[in-house]
């Protein structure tokens, strides 16, 4: 495994062991890489355009699914579960990304990056499971 952003500076005494293994490819990581503010505000924009077409257009394609009914064939149907998946990342996942995009920071603690995590994989899972 490849880490970056690595310091092995704080490797002395009764760490010393466990630092002088970090050549192994054990690395502890003291630091975390940050986007410039120029940065941050690229990635935001680009969560903002994903969420909010992501939001519009599978909001559409669900709204035609329920108008006409001559568009529900079994393998349209797999697409509307693939639209209503994108639908519940696109409301329950995009927007802390790019809140957290618009601050440089993430926004709502533990609790809320676990449900981040927690809402973006079930839905994914749902998605990919459904479609298969």
């Amino acid at each position: 495994m490849i880490v970056s952003n690595v310091s092995l500076s704080g490797c002395t005494g009764a760490d010393s062991a466990w630092c002088a293994s970090s050549a192994d490819g054990h690395l502890e990581a003291t630091s975390h890489a940050t986007l410039s503010p120029t940065g941050h505000l690229v990635v935001a924009v680009c969560l903002g355009f994903i969420g909010t077409f992501g939001f519009l257009n599978n909001l559409l394609v669900l709204v035609l699914f329920c108008r006409y009914k001559m568009l529900r064939s079994p393998i349209n149907l797999l697409l509307m579960n693939i639209s209503f998946s994108d639908l519940l990342v696109c409301v329950f996942g995009t927007p802390f990304s790019f809140a957290a995009s618009t601050q440089g920071r993430w926004l709502i603690g533990p609790a809320g990056c676990v449900w981040y995590g927690f809402a973006n994989t079930l839905f994914d899972m749902r998605r990919s499971l459904g479609s298969r």
